[in-house]
């Protein structure tokens, strides 16, 4: 009797499927593909910054310079604990031409800033501090992830409405979305001035010095792009 079920229910199963295929194929609909694009400003600017401890006499050891520097960042509004890493510590030697040595110490940063007006500042004071070992390491977008939804979402609405338009068109409506794929792009992290360094700056200062260093640093924005193709029944 169980096997009897059982071959019964093997049957019944092999009737159903091919009928709910067929109707899923049969029915009609409209195939289309969506397509959207966003720019955005990074709002996230990685910079390398190394202080190195001046053999000149006169000139400040490395802890004077560090606390200073940490100073200057302080008074800007930086989060010195969450924005800014120690990379490393390292020892310089030095050849003299007359001879001598001398053992130069150096410390390496990471500094994290949201803004490229707080870029400006902080390249303005590293040029009165006379720390000219500057560069952009990355620029990044802190939420990455939600701009690239927004953009899926822009896609599937413009695919919507260019379903909608062509059905209308032919005295017919679009129904409920029966096929769903995403062609997802990952986001262009563009950067134009990733070598710009805090040396030389002072030959272009003008009136206004955050003005001038903000011109300097053309940044492009972040490019999301997203498509997506759906397939409507029609009404």
């Amino acid at each position: 009797m169980k096997r009897l079920l059982f071959t019964i229910s093997i049957l019944f199963a092999a009737y159903i499927l091919p009928a709910q295929e067929k109707n899923f194929i049969d029915q009609n609909y409209i195939e289309v593909t969506g397509r959207a694009e966003r720019e955005v400003a990074p709002d996230e600017i990685y910079l390398n910054i190394t202080i190195k401890e001046k053999d000149n006499k006169g000139n400040s050891s490395l802890e004077k310079q560090e606390r200073e520097f940490l100073k200057r960042l302080t008074g800007l509004g930086i989060d010195i604990k969450a924005d800014l890493q120690v990379q490393d510590m390292s020892t310089l030697l030095q050849q003299y031409f007359l001879k001598k040595d001398a053992v130069l110490t150096s410390k390496a940063y990471t500094l994290k800033l949201h803004s490229t007006d707080m870029l400006s500042k902080v390249f303005s004071e590293l040029e009165k501090l006379s720390i000219p070992d500057v560069s952009i390491e990355k620029t990044s977008l802190s939420n990455m992830d939600a701009v690239r939804v927004d953009v899926m979402t822009m896609a599937a609405q413009s695919a919507k409405e260019t379903a909608a338009a062509l059905a209308k068109s032919l005295g017919r409506s679009i129904g409920k979305a029966i096929f769903i794929q995403c062609y997802d792009n990952y986001p262009r992290v563009m950067m134009a001035g990733a070598a710009i360094k805090v040396r030389g700056m002072a030959s272009m200062k003008t009136e206004n010095e955050d003005d001038m260093i903000a011109q300097t640093l053309d940044f492009q924005k972040i490019k999301f792009e997203q498509s997506v193709f759906i397939r409507f029944s029609l009404e």
